[in-house]
């Protein structure tokens, strides 16, 4: 009925459009000096800078516990068994899209001991 009477769908919403646009409008128009702590509060940032490396071993741990549970279905797995199961796994992958992972493995090594042991 809405709609009839304002002659179309677009028009029917420009109430509700131009509403929230007028609230945006007092948003940004603020001029409080105060903090708002429901925006400032952001629960996935660190506070500490962690280190590079720590970063990655988080990557590595993380991929290797969406293997337990997805790829293997054993989330009761040790961490050895795991990680065994998925190299075997990328040796099959390798040997399907015609790669060396010796060589792909020597290449990792190099590139694990320059961000170890960084100059």
């Amino acid at each position: 009925m809405f709609v009839k009477e304002t002659g179309g769908p677009v028009d029917a919403l420009w109430p509700l459009v131009s509403g929230v646009a007028v609230l945006m409008g007092r948003q940004s128009n603020r001029k409080d000096t105060r903090m708002n702590t429901t925006t400032m509060y952001r629960a996935n940032v660190r506070r500490a800078k962690r280190h590079p490396n720590a970063v990655r071993a988080d990557r590595a741990a993380q991929a290797l516990a969406y293997y337990r549970v997805a790829g293997l279905r054993e989330p009761g797995a040790s961490v050895g068994t795991v990680l065994a199961d998925f190299l075997s796994d990328l040796r099959h992958f390798c040997d399907g899209v015609n790669l060396d992972l010796a060589q792909l493995d020597r290449m990792a090594h190099r590139n694990y001991l320059t961000e170890k042991y960084p100059r």
